[in-house]
């Protein structure tokens, strides 16, 4: 096919055909419009530029430290101190760095850096045809693409403005400014004139060729020939280097492994314009144009390096996000740095310590599946307790199978269930003096409500799909209770919850006010855990370090500092660090969570038969996510258990993120023993005042209290200097009874009762009402507040006030409550 062939079918392909009748009138029109848009845009330009280059010249001038041509690539290294990391490192401590193994960082499949050498002309011409064919001719700005660009984002109202010179594509990717407005653009040509005063074209050229975005993670065309064709830029045919050229367009519409048809028409576009340049002969065209090009399976690429661990793409993400936000890169540009710019990167791994949490996340075999052979995933996030250093992570089940892949610790947002209760109600309510360990809230529904049908529910629920009654704070925490941390967020307020997670505690993840009118300010947000996106198993880990810290929170941090090739300080990365709670509130919240593990809803955990565990579980609507979050004096730990895309894990037992958490943590604690690590087994709190209080109402103990017929309603309780109680229980009171309570004819004696056999008993004032049968354990314990002149009642499965107490006051599941009213009966059936 000739030149005039091909220009003639490309003219049929990309212009529609006129209406008849339009001929000189449509001519003049076009040809007045183009004038008068380059007239405008001239004269827009001139204006601007002479106004803001007068008043911010910083604008328009490349940033020059930015455009350092690499043309050796020297490989990052990963360092980790051998020793305890230090808190307020020294130079002496950097010094002591030794180099991490398998610690080079390469890129991989994200990056390799080439030099322009090794780039051939046939892939730089394919880039320069398709992107910018005056490139070795323009300085830095091609004014007649410019203008029709311009023209056309004045008439067509295009905001996509267009006509960029592979310059001002450097530019656009380095810096990672991409706005599109009319100033962006016009600081961009004018730094595209002034990075050509100061570049060769082919320095230009080949940082170009080494940053350009080609889909699938791949920065540069190293990166891209390996992915695609699994070998050198130099090796490339010339249908796969039009290939790779197609794909800067759009990299999304042209992967050539998702959409090798797309990529294909594109590709033969970029052949056409070689042809047309006269990059490539008539021959060339043709066969390249008819040549098949496959892209091969990632997994049969050339041979890679060794695979980072999740720890080292961690470290990577964190660095690149901090350089992004230090000097203005771009990422593709601090990907670039990071990857070949010979940086020493201080972390903070215990290498021990992840190598055993990697092995075990990478045996499928240690994790639950279900029976039709799903398998949910998981992520484990292991800090230091005392710094929030991060010391360990993994972040999937299986074998890794790349860098930089999908991390459930830290790219994955789920809703945290009730292991947020601690962090959002708890613990900000503690600090405010609103509830202390020994608080009594009442363990019913919050509030009723009624559909159309006339059904009524009742509102929240716990987990175990029990109603308790009166519950201290401390066996609310122990037990999850959902009803007692709504009741005390109603009292803390939601603005101070959301406040204290975001500000304090530095969960960044929530909504405060979205679109649709998403928000996490609300009652099942807070209280139940249920945020709108979730937050990351890695936020909610170092939220913990307030408790495991003296009340004072630490951020997760992988690295301590980032070094130049020639030694100079790029990053120092600080430490997040802010007293959040009083260390006596800290220690109170240590002793609750210590009683999860103990009594409560982690009492299998077999760890705490080794060292002390304060810790909390958490399970999320409709069983989507279970999480654990638990701490030793010695490591603090966060483990999420669930399906990649949320579903129910109703068909698994348990909590397997429990069962995760106990089994890792056995092996890192074997491991600290081994190496002679310091070992703490108990924890050390500050001093804390204790006292003897009831369990239902938190104040001294009475002597109605010693009557309750439960027996010992006494607890050991925890409080701060000046807050431990000074009253005794009103809550209890004295009852007249027959009986013991296990005779049908035991129960309480109503007003006016000549029965000679009589004792007093204390049961537990209650203000109760409700629109529903509600069953409470404690009911039978209780009479209510307001009780008026009770009448006898043959049922003996209700209690003596019964029929004075409509609605209802609830009830307990005994077959014959202690509070029924006494007389003879006849034994029911």
């Amino acid at each position: 096919m000739s030149k005039k062939a091909i220009q003639k079918s490309k003219t049929k392909t990309e212009k529609p055909r006129k209406a008849p009748g339009d001929g000189k009138r449509a001519l003049l029109v076009a040809v007045t419009s183009t004038l008068l848009g380059l007239l405008v845009a001239a004269s827009v330009t001139a204006c601007l530029s002479a106004v803001y280059i007068e008043l911010h010249p910083e604008y328009f001038k490349a940033d020059l430290t930015m455009f350092v041509p690499r043309s050796e690539s020297l490989s990052s290294q990963l360092y980790y101190f051998p020793s305890a990391s230090p808190v307020s490192p020294s130079d002496a401590a950097f010094e002591s760095a030794e180099p991490l193994e398998n610690g080079t960082l390469t890129g991989g499949e994200h990056y390799r850096y080439v030099p322009l050498s090794e780039i051939p002309e046939t892939l730089r011409n394919a880039f320069i045809a398709i992107e910018d064919k005056r490139f070795y001719t323009h300085s830095g700005v091609d004014l007649r693409r410019t203008g029709a660009a311009v023209f056309n984002y004045l008439l067509k109202r295009d905001k996509s403005f267009g006509g960029s010179s592979i310059t001002q594509q450097l530019i656009k990717n380095v810096t990672g400014e991409s706005a599109k407005t009319p100033f962006r653009k016009l600081c961009e040509i004018l730094r595209a004139a002034d990075l050509e005063r100061n570049l060769s074209k082919d320095e230009i050229l080949e940082q170009y060729l080494n940053i350009v975005p080609l889909a699938n993670g791949c920065i540069g065309v190293g990166a891209a020939s390996a992915r695609y064709f699994g070998k050198s830029p130099s090796d490339l045919t010339l249908a796969e280097c039009a290939s790779l050229a197609a794909i800067t367009q759009n990299p999304t519409r042209y992967d050539p492994v998702r959409s090798p048809e797309e990529n294909r028409t594109r590709r033969d576009r970029v052949l056409s314009e070689l042809y047309l340049q006269g990059y490539i002969t008539e021959e060339d065209f043709r066969t390249a144009s008819g040549e098949a090009v496959k892209t091969v399976e990632a997994e049969t690429t050339e041979e890679r390096p060794t695979r980072q661990s999740w720890y080292a793409d961690l470290v990577v993400s964190d660095v690149i996000g901090d350089l992004t936000r230090t000097y203005g890169y771009s990422r593709a540009e601090a990907s670039r740095l990071l990857y070949h710019g010979g940086l020493k990167i201080y972390t903070l791994i215990d290498p021990d310590l992840q190598a055993i949490t990697e092995d075990y996340y990478a045996d499928a075999s240690n994790f639950p599946r279900l029976e039709n052979g799903k398998a949910p995933q998981s992520a484990i996030v292991v800090l230091d307790p005392s710094s929030g250093n991060l010391l360990a992570v993994a972040g999937a089940i299986g074998e890794k199978t790349g860098d930089r892949i999908y991390n459930f610790a830290t790219d994955a947002k789920r809703p945290p269930g009730s292991v947020l209760k601690p962090l959002s109600v708890y613990a900000p309510a503690l600090q405010d003096g609103l509830i202390g360990y020994a608080s009594v809230y009442d363990d019913v529904p919050v509030r009723f409500s009624t559909d159309s049908n006339g059904s009524t529910a009742m509102w929240p629920h716990n987990a175990s799909g029990v109603y308790r009654g009166l519950s201290t704070v401390n066996d609310a925490v122990s037990r999850s209770l959902n009803t007692v941390a709504v009741r005390v967020l109603q009292e803390l307020g939601i603005d101070r919850s959301f406040r204290f997670l975001r500000d304090q505690l530095g969960i960044t993840s929530l909504v405060d006010r979205g679109e649709n009118g998403i928000t996490d300010r609300g009652e099942a947000a807070l209280a139940l855990g249920q945020l709108s996106y979730g937050a990351t198993l890695r936020e909610i880990t170092a939220a913990y370090t307030a408790f495991s810290n003296g009340g004072v929170y630490h951020n997760a941090r992988t690295y301590l500092r980032v070094t130049d090739s020639a030694g100079r300080i790029l990053l120092e990365n600080e430490a997040v660090s802010r007293p959040v709670l009083s260390a006596e509130n800290a220690a109170i919240m240590t002793k609750m969570l210590e009683n999860v593990v103990k009594n409560g809803t982690a009492r299998t955990l077999t760890l705490s038969d080794r060292v002390a565990v304060a810790g909390k579980t958490g399970t999320t609507q409709y069983s989507f996510d279970r999480w654990f979050v638990g701490y030793t004096p010695s490591l603090l730990s966060g483990v999420w258990y669930g399906y990649e895309y949320p579903e129910s894990l109703a068909g698994i037992d348990g909590n397997p993120a429990l069962a995760i958490f106990d089994s890792v943590m056995h092996a890192l604690t074997d491991q600290l023993v081994k190496s002679e690590k310091p070992l703490k087994t108990a924890f050390s709190y500050p001093p804390l005042r204790t006292a003897r209080v009831c369990a239902d109402s938190g104040l001294l103990i009475s002597d109605a209290c010693t009557r309750d017929p439960r027996g010992d309603r006494s607890v050991l309780a925890y409080f701060t200097e000046g807050t431990v109680p000074t009253t005794f229980c009103t809550c209890h009171t004295d009852v007249p009874y027959q009986g013991i309570g296990s005779e049908e004819s035991d129960g309480v004696l109503l007003p006016n009762s000549d029965a000679a056999e009589r004792r007093l008993v204390g049961l537990v004032r209650v203000n109760r009402r409700f629109p529903i049968e509600v069953t409470v354990t404690d009911a039978q314990y209780s009479i209510p507040i307001d009780v008026g002149d009770a009448q006898n009642t043959s049922d003996p499965r209700n209690s003596f006030f019964y029929a004075d107490a409509p609605p209802y006051a609830g009830r307990s599941n005994a077959r014959f409550p202690f509070n029924r009213p006494a007389g003879k009966r006849k034994r029911q059936p």
